[in-house]
């Protein structure tokens, strides 16, 4: 009877781990969207529809449809170095490479 209590126990909590991991990266998505909003809508198309203000600039929802997103959050706190002239050098936290990583998430099809 004690065995199987602790095998519920445990289930339980691996259960409860893994819902908060992906809790903590659905709840960061806005957070990305925010970021995204304030550093990149200026040249990109952030959102699930509309053409870039900046026409040589890729649409997000195109980004994470042609990149894995998983890898993109290592590229963007390495640095990207620009892709032509308008586009600025730029490194991110991990906090920010995270939660805009989990907004593109959110526009893949």
């Amino acid at each position: 009877m004690r065995r199987g209590l602790l095998s519920v126990g445990v289930a339980l909590g691996l259960d409860l781990l893994c819902t908060g991991a992906i809790g903590a990266e659905e709840s960061s998505a806005p957070q990305g969207r925010k970021f995204a909003h304030a550093h990149c809508a200026g040249c990109h198309a952030i959102g699930l529809r509309g053409a870039s203000p900046m026409r040589a600039a890729p649409t997000f929802r195109m980004l994470a449809e042609r990149f894995p997103v998983d890898d993109l959050a290592d590229v963007l706190i390495e640095g990207v170095e620009r892709r032509h002239p308008a586009m600025p050098d730029f490194r991110l936290e991990p906090d920010d490479a995270a939660d805009l990583t989990a907004y593109l998430k959110t526009l893949k099809p």
